[in-house]
């Protein structure tokens, strides 16, 4: 749906000449949210992730969806009926997301697409003065994510990261623990998860009625349609950077660095490979990563299978006193005379976690930081990133966390950033 009449070529020329200005090539009017009205919202995104969202939100008495988008015109027709027959009022929908940043009535809008568009989307969304969820992992490469953190503070936006473990009980209340001092001196903790795996190969077909393919793509490089790159695109590093290791990753390594309290490693190093055939286009089956942060060794682990404490997947911290295991179900505290023992939280309902859309509207009509807020976000992508790179570089590599780069060593560094196709830039 276009409302001004330009044609493609028109719309994409006078979108790619007005980046630098504005999404249009000039600024929506900055949007104030009162403490008592709703925020409204476009979501951009309608897929897996998205249609979670979207049925999350269209319960939530804090906002309203005005306006809904994907690149695939079945899945954003879809997504508006369902909200229309929930909540009575249909939303507008978009084939194209500059369309949802160029309406007055947006106030904020969900980014739940593919990775490889979250920087561009988070930062078109700060220049048109919207506010930004925005779903983990946040960045492909480091160079995006500080893009984000400068577009989140020159515009004066909210920016939240789908870390939604940061808004759940069981964590929070695991995180008291480690920070009480009952575990002793933090000095080993990690993540693992068992299971990493997409489709093998690519096949090419027609693109299906009402997709925009080169939209989909967008930065990354142009490939013909395959079904495999379109639904599984977390098995390509055209569009994610790691399988498990950046989509379960951000998520577990964002606890640690919550737990012992630092978010900039000091080296990395990492081993893998694929040992069972092919699980995905261009991820690793085993993959064992070791971070090294002032007095603190993490380790990343990834296996076909992996059960630790009872769980397939989960965070431990090790200190000199005691160890902590904590899921998205539980947290476990050994030795049992720590008094802790286990605690079962809350079943999760949905990824979509209305605590953490909570504290985002909140921050919408405050002007606060939310509890995941970008530049956060941002450290514990790098995280997995780095770990990436090692795999690639199969040495251990020294990083500087202030100017984010690693250190003496150039072949590194060039894995920092990306090209991106034509017209699309930040």
């Amino acid at each position: 749906m276009r409302r001004d009449g330009l044609s493609r070529r028109q719309f994409i020329a006078r979108s790619a000449a007005g980046l630098a200005t504005g999404v249009m090539g000039y600024r929506v009017a900055r949007a104030t949210v009162g403490p008592n009205e709703k925020v409204r919202l476009g979501v951009i995104g309608c897929g897996g992730m998205g249609s979670r969202h979207i049925a999350a939100l269209a319960k939530n008495p804090n906002c309203t969806m005005v306006a809904l988008c994907d690149v695939y015109k079945p899945r954003y027709m879809n997504a508006c009926k369902a909200v229309g027959e929930t909540t009575g009022v249909t939303p507008d929908g978009y084939q194209d997301y500059r369309h949802v940043l160029d309406r007055e009535d947006v106030d904020a809008i969900f980014v739940p697409t593919p990775d490889h568009w979250h920087p561009l989307i988070t930062i078109h969304g700060c220049e048109a003065w919207k506010d930004v969820y925005v779903e983990k992992p946040a960045c492909p490469t480091v160079a995006e994510g500080r893009a984000m953190v400068n577009a989140a503070r020159r515009y004066g936006r909210v920016v939240q990261l789908g870390t939604q473990q940061r808004s759940m009980p069981i964590f929070q209340e695991a995180i008291e623990i480690v920070k009480s001092g009952a575990l002793g001196q933090i000095t080993s903790a990690g993540a693992w998860v068992g299971v990493n795996g997409w489709g093998e190969g690519y096949e090419t077909r027609d693109v299906p009625e009402g997709l925009d393919w080169d939209l989909w793509l967008g930065p990354a490089p142009y490939e013909p349609f395959s079904p495999q790159r379109f639904s599984g695109f977390m098995g390509c590093h055209d569009y994610a950077r790691g399988g498990q290791f950046t989509n379960w990753g951000v998520h577990l390594m964002d606890i640690v660095h919550w737990g012992i309290g630092q978010d900039k490693p000091l080296s990395v190093q990492s081993l893998g490979g694929t040992y069972r055939g092919s699980p995905g286009g261009d991820n690793y089956d085993v993959i064992e990563c070791i971070l090294e942060y002032e007095g603190c060794n993490v380790t990343w682990e990834q296996r076909p299978a992996d059960i630790r404490a009872g769980a397939s997947y989960g965070i431990r911290f090790q200190g000199d006193k005691g160890i902590l295991y904590v899921d998205r179900n539980r947290y476990l505290v050994e030795p049992a005379d720590l008094g802790y023992g286990e605690k079962v939280g809350a079943p999760e309902l949905s990824w979509a976690n209305d605590d953490h859309h909570n504290n985002f509207f909140e921050c919408v009509k405050t002007r606060k930081r939310p509890v995941a807020e970008i530049e956060q976000g941002v450290r514990s992508t790098t995280a997995v990133l780095l770990g990436g790179i090692a795999l690639k570089t199969g040495r251990k590599m020294l990083w500087d966390g202030d100017a984010e780069q690693f250190i003496d060593d150039e072949e590194g560094n060039r894995y920092l950033t990306r090209a991106y196709r034509y017209p699309w830039r930040f």
